[in-house]
């Protein structure tokens, strides 16, 4: 009898997971298909230490004085990776870090690793699997309150006006996309000024009843890092850019005090939250109403916005630009179980129906399903499985129907909400492909004809500029409002001319046989123009003249003036 296989928890990336096949362990290459058993999940973690150790003993940050010993542990400096970063549907493997430096270093402008005797200075950051790492304990560009004005510190141990930036420690990783990572920190700031606005409880760190902005010298941020090097400190590559926005400044402003209570869900691992990064914007979903619903709440960071001062807890008229996180908005609904997959998007199963939220959009049911399933994973859209918790079945979209040793019979139908052209009460008009997601930022071929559906999914009209080139879609609302237009129109008395692609044609074209000038804005040119220092002349049809006179100038039988 063949032994259980059983898929490793813990998978190195998004396409690579490990698989235990008895006592054997063995890795998938979900994008190929391919098998081995030559190395584990754990084989790939460590080749990616001894990476990021190879590199950074070789920096005077890392390991002045101690290069050949540099990563053993104990006095000579220990590294460890950390917790994989989600990646969401970017394959990028990347890890956290923290690398305790060799005891005969003396680091000023960063804080000491308490667990010791005998200081020691601790950095973090992150490394990929190939040994491209990011020192992150020294960049900070952080924004803090004086008292008079935001002040901004852009390195650990820098002053500025009053205000000392002594540390930066990582508190969670929220995820990554294509460009960066993000991250919660704690920073310790000398002489920054908490303005609380007091509403109740006994001292003025008190705002609704949370301490969200603790006592002392202590301000919390979420970090956006770049995934891209960029200089570098004794040796140690920095990220190119960082930039924080702050989430416990007690500013009046209460999207930015629920920006921190929602992210200290994930700080504190409470409530299953799971952070995702959409289009720059930060999700974090997490269970709500004891359970029986999934909630979702969408982060943004703003790098300008106006905050609210204070004195003796009097909200002064004066206001200053802050750089912070806010919550923008909330989703939720009825789950039994819920899952998050490779998009972002956040998925809930409850009394047979399988339910999709794109982007804090409404929850769509896509699929249904027997009423007792009440487990839900999914990949995507087109692979999930949802089975039930204390028994023996289960589906996915390939199967097609409820699976169970004795009973296989339950068919699951694809339910898409809605498919094809809706028309909205303003108007305007969206379309949902045949799984019901509605399409936005794409062009889509309905009979033959060409449409595109703009960012809010609204059909575009008139002209559109997408991807750098210029196209017309028919505003006039004569049966085929929105069709993509080719060959010459003539908009507002101005002839133009469109590729068979749509795109629209600029400079000289030849239709026919006959040739046109057409401006860089499109516009059918007609009368004499010059090009490239050569005079043409072009009929009212804007039909280049040749081997003619015109007025009296010789035209050659290229066009040009001879």
């Amino acid at each position: 009898m063949a032994q259980d296989r059983e898929i490793v928890e813990d998978a190195y990336a998004g396409d690579i997971i490990g698989v235990f096949d008895g006592s054997d362990e063995y890795i998938v290459d979900l994008s190929t298909g391919k098998i081995s058993d030559e190395d584990t999940v754990k084989d790939l973690t460590d080749t990616a230490e001894t990476k990021l150790i190879t590199k950074l003993k070789k920096t005077d940050r890392y390991a002045q004085n101690s290069r050949s010993d540099f990563g053993k542990g104990g006095s000579f400096g220990e590294v460890k990776l950390g917790n994989k970063v989600n990646s969401n549907k970017f394959g990028d493997v990347w890890f956290e870090y923290s690398a305790t430096t060799s005891q005969a270093i003396t680091v000023a402008e960063n804080y000491m690793n308490s667990q010791v005797t005998t200081p020691q200075a601790v950095y973090y950051g992150y490394t990929n699997n190939s040994g491209t790492y990011l020192d992150t304990s020294y960049n900070a560009n952080i924004y803090a309150y004086n008292g008079t004005k935001m002040v901004k510190l852009k390195n650990v141990g820098d002053t500025e006006e009053g205000l000392t930036l002594n540390s930066v420690i990582p508190m969670a990783t929220l995820g990554q996309d294509d460009k960066y990572i993000y991250r919660v920190v704690k920073a310790n700031i000398s002489g920054a000024v908490h303005k609380i606005l007091k509403t109740s409880g006994p001292d003025s760190t008190t705002y609704n009843g949370l301490d969200y902005n603790p006592a002392g010298n202590t301000l919390y941020y979420i970090q956006r890092i770049s995934k891209t090097q960029g200089d570098k400190e004794k040796d140690a590559y920095l990220p190119k850019t960082t930039d924080s926005y702050e989430i416990s400044g007690a500013t009046g402003n209460d999207d930015v005090k629920n920006a921190y209570i929602v992210i200290q869900k994930i700080i504190s691992n409470s409530d299953n939250a799971v952070a995702t990064i959409v289009d720059g914007a930060i999700y974090i979903s997490y269970d709500s109403d004891g359970g029986d619903k999934v909630k979702t709440e969408k982060i943004v960071l703003k790098s300008s916005e106006k905050l609210n001062t204070y004195n003796n807890n009097i909200k002064l008229d004066t206001k200053i630009d802050g750089h912070v996180a806010k919550k923008d908005d909330d989703e939720d609904t009825d789950a039994k179980a819920w899952s998050i997959d490779v998009d972002g998007n956040v998925w809930a199963i409850y009394n047979g129906s399988i339910k999709k939220s794109t982007k804090l959009g409404d929850f769509k049911t896509i699929y249904t399903c027997d009423r007792s399933l009440d487990k839900l994973d999914v990949y995507d859209e087109n692979n999930l499985i949802a089975w039930e918790d204390d028994g023996g079945a289960y589906t996915t979209v390939q199967e097609g129907k409820k699976q169970a040793v004795d009973d296989a019979s339950t068919v699951v139908t694809p339910k898409p909400s809605k498919t094809g052209w809706d028309q909205l009460a303003d108007g305007s008009w969206n379309f949902y492909d045949s799984t019901g997601t509605k399409v936005v930022n794409n062009w889509i071929n309905v009979g033959g004809i060409w449409y595109y559906l703009n960012s809010s999914g609204a059909m575009a009209t008139g002209w559109q500029q997408i991807n750098g080139a210029w196209y017309y879609l028919n505003p006039f609302s004569d049966g085929n409002k929105g069709a993509m237009k080719t060959g010459w129109i003539n908009d507002n008395g101005t002839w133009y001319y469109l590729s068979s692609s749509g795109a629209m044609k600029t400079g000289w074209l030849n239709d026919k046989g006959t040739w046109y000038f057409l401006s860089s804005s499109g516009a059918m040119k007609t009368g004499w123009i010059n090009d490239g220092g050569t005079w043409y002349f072009l009929y009212p049809n804007g039909a280049m003249a040749a081997n003619t006179v015109i007025n009296g100038y010789r035209l050659s039988s290229s066009g040009a003036l001879a």
